[in-house]
């Protein structure tokens, strides 16, 4: 086998996303062969060398990749300090869970699809700007949405002084109008919820229902499925021919 950088490597033993296992880098918790590595561009032979996470030692491990329906009143993250609810308590019966995270965020009052692994390179590829996978998501609001404000989101509001893009966004449902389906392909904190609230709405309910051109189907609430690979392909949108 090839030498990879380190980031990468620790990225394919499951331990996070290779931008987080870059910070773990830097924060100097991997040693190689005994001694501390904190240099982004070091590289690892995984047959023959002996890396060690904070004084555990790693070997690359069996890809695994599930699509969660998640309910509201779950947080995405592996542990919390206020013993609140993670997603990882939904796979409590799987048994190779223990390594698995959350890719990207739901937050606490979401729901809907969430993709959970121990691949960090395939979680860098779903969350990094440049792959521009879309998100799609189903909302909604306390009160009916104007045509006005829906050209206000098509032509970009700023929040933190970043302009928020959206690929599409469209009325969908009931003759309230105040259903709506939008379609982003970015994933700062909140950023749905924000760009309403600036604009006069609440958002009562927001449902990730695809992520690039994988649908949640008929995943029910709270259950979850381990995707092979034409599911992986449809996230990333990679065309079999």
């Amino acid at each position: 086998m090839d030498k990879i950088r380190i980031a990468r490597f620790l990225a394919e033993c499951g331990i996070n996303s290779r931008r987080k296992c870059e910070t773990l880098v830097l924060e100097e918790h991997v040693k190689v062969n005994g001694a501390t590595v904190n240099q982004l561009y070091f590289k690892v032979d995984p047959e023959n060398d002996v890396i060690e996470y904070d004084g555990k030692q790693l070997d690359i491990e069996k890809k695994i990749i599930i699509a969660l329906n998640k309910p509201a009143g779950y947080l995405c993250t592996v542990k919390d300090s206020f013993n609140r609810q993670t997603v990882l308590e939904l796979l409590k019966d799987f048994k190779e869970s223990s390594r698995i995270y959350p890719v990207g965020r739901l937050d606490y009052n979401s729901r809907g699809l969430l993709i959970m692994t121990n691949d960090g390179d395939f979680a860098y590829k779903i969350l990094h700007p440049k792959f521009n996978i879309p998100k799609t998501y189903e909302i909604i609001l306390n009160l009916k949405l104007a045509n006005s404000d829906i050209e206000k989101v098509k032509k970009g509001i700023i929040i933190d002084g970043v302009r928020f893009d959206v690929r599409n966004i469209r009325l969908s449902g009931d003759l309230n109008g105040n259903k709506a389906t939008i379609i982003i392909h970015e994933g700062r904190k909140r950023i749905i919820r924000r760009v309403f609230k600036s604009l006069g709405y609440e958002v009562l309910d927001l449902k990730r229902i695809r992520i690039g051109n994988y649908d949640i189907g008929d995943i029910k609430e709270g259950m979850f499925k381990v995707l092979n690979q034409a599911d992986i392909d449809k996230i990333l949108m990679i065309e079999n021919i």
